[in-house]
């Protein structure tokens, strides 16, 4: 082989035919290969586009509406625990979770109530004729309101002097409309 005065080769190695048919038919599978996952990402997204978004959660409470009227929930769920709700004097009082019930006339609403005291407690209304008994553990109870108004309720068994006093404690108010 001859070298120049910088000690190149002058003479390159020649190419055989063979070598441009295989670097040809390489970038040929190359080639290929990158047009099949350019479609199969194209087919992936176009298939997770296309699917039902992930179902949603169920909702236990059920809302009841009437043309033009505010909704009305048909199931509420609480409960009534001693020395839960702190107060402004510092302490835990005894509290109902739920205190403020919206109802429909002569609409039942289910209550379902987890007593955790070892009581009885009330939801007591003489002005809407409204006295629940709550017995220990969960049971259900109907809420029924026969006329329009706004009523106070008040548990009407003795237990924690301050929540039998305070709205949003072992008292709160029913308003059917």
């Amino acid at each position: 082989m001859a070298y120049d005065s910088h000690n190149f080769l002058l003479d390159e190695p020649q190419r055989t035919p063979d070598n441009r048919v295989r670097r040809g038919i390489s970038l040929a599978i190359l080639g290929a290969l990158a047009t099949v996952l350019a479609l199969v990402g194209v087919d992936v997204a176009v298939i997770n586009a296309a699917q039902a978004p992930p179902p949603r959660p169920i909702i236990t409470k059920q809302v009841v509406k009437v043309s033009g009227m505010a909704p009305v929930a048909s199931t509420v769920d609480l409960s009534v625990t001693p020395g839960i709700k702190p107060g402004p004097d510092g302490k835990l009082h005894d509290a109902f979770s739920v205190t403020s019930f919206d109802v429909r006339a002569g609409q039942p609403v289910k209550l379902v109530i987890n007593n955790t005291d070892n009581t009885e407690h009330s939801i007591t209304s003489p002005s809407a004729g409204v006295n629940i008994i709550v017995r220990p553990g969960t049971h259900t109870y109907t809420l029924l309101v026969k006329k329009t108004g706004t009523f106070e309720w008040y548990c009407n068994y003795p237990c924690d002097p301050f929540s039998m006093m305070h709205n949003g404690y072992m008292r709160g108010t029913i308003t059917s409309i």
